[in-house]
């Protein structure tokens, strides 16, 4: 089982289709897919986005399904999202022919999709895209935020807004991330009287969980494909991601041939994978830190800035005031207020520093 720090390989056969464009294209067979919950500008931060809520999912119970695309690869956002029908629906969209989106081709996903928006009046769905600078800021930070807790918080973020929305949900269904009881456990806790299922292969086990999937991947396919870079002078980049997996000779190939020595990546990267540290170490300028240890080291302590007041009078009921702490610049004289140092007096003073 992979851990929550892992990079995940991929198959060529889940090999990213990058095309040209806006959220709008032709594809292969003449037809347009339209994506327009995909934001036009640079994705630097993460987003949300959320479809009209049906009608009948607040008065009916709703059966939800949570997946997810893109948590392996070194490039672009880890795309959550989640799909949601009337339990009484259920077989209408395991009729609807909803599948794993690993076992799709593009078209296929992109065909189911918008299908699924044939069905607003009794289908509702959402995503949430991490983007990889906010994947990198969460990995690297100094208290880490890895990869499984930014998966669980994700899953429980869409879940909680769906049901803020009105959502009347008595069932959800997860594909497991990290260990299946732990993370059972962790979300009955937080949606108490919401059947809870967490189980391996659930895009494949269960249609609501397998319609999420398509949502995940498409919107992350589209991020991908539109992607603007929020970098000047990106245009002479190439777009031949790949899969975006580190197993991938096209990303490889693609990461090598866009590194710059000094800056590095552009945001598309995380850089909290080993395979862009690893490209780093090796090709990048080594940089040499102006603050050398030896030199912390020969500054003063923060204590040796601060002297004891001597103890003062008690107060009423003979309780001894708190010790008190002032600034010491090294040698401080500590003198008592006297009648004639009305600034001092009106300032409430009790005693003035001569440095």
């Amino acid at each position: 089982m992979l851990g929550p720090d892992d990079e995940i390989d991929g198959d060529e056969d889940d090999e990213m289709k990058i095309h040209d464009g806006s959220s709008s294209y032709n594809r292969k067979d003449g037809s347009t897919a339209h994506h327009p919950h995909i934001p036009t500008e640079p994705i630097v931060k993460s987003f949300t986005y959320h479809s009209d809520v049906p009608d009948v999912c607040k008065v009916e119970d709703v059966a939800l399904g949570v997946d997810e695309a893109g948590r392996g690869p070194v490039l672009g956002p880890m795309v959550y999202a989640i799909c949601y029908v009337p339990v009484s629906r259920k077989n209408d969209l395991k009729k609807s022919g909803v599948a794993d989106s690993k076992t799709l081709d593009e078209g296929q996903r992109d065909a189911l999709f918008e299908e699924l928006q044939g069905y607003r009046e009794w289908t509702g769905w959402a995503v949430h895209a991490n983007s990889p600078q906010d994947i990198s800021e969460s990995m690297l930070r100094k208290n880490k935020y890895n990869l499984n807790a930014l998966a669980h918080d994700t899953t429980a973020k869409l879940i909680r807004e769906t049901l803020e929305r009105g959502v009347r949900v008595t069932e959800i269904f997860v594909d497991t991330v990290g260990p299946t009881a732990t993370y059972q456990a962790k979300l009955s806790d937080l949606f108490p009287g919401i059947a809870i299922t967490v189980a391996k292969k659930a895009d494949s086990l269960y249609p609501v969980v397998s319609a999420a999937s398509i949502c995940a991947k498409v919107t992350r396919d589209a991020c991908l494909r539109d992607w603007s870079f929020a970098e000047k002078d990106m245009d002479m980049l190439s777009r031949e991601f790949g899969s975006g997996y580190p197993s991938d000779p096209n990303t490889t190939r693609w990461l090598r041939e866009s590194m710059d020595p000094v800056f590095g990546y552009p945001g598309l990267i995380r850089f909290s994978w080993s395979t862009t540290t690893n490209l780093l170490e090796k090709d990048g300028v080594p940089v040499e830190w102006p603050i050398e240890k030896d030199e912390a080291e020969d500054q003063p302590e923060i204590s040796q800035f601060f002297v004891k007041l001597p103890p003062t009078n008690t107060r009423a009921g003979g309780k001894k005031q708190k010790d008190q702490h002032v600034p010491s610049i090294h040698k401080i004289q500590l003198e008592r207020v006297s009648d004639r140092d009305k600034f001092f007096k009106e300032m409430r003073a009790v005693h003035c520093l001569r440095l």
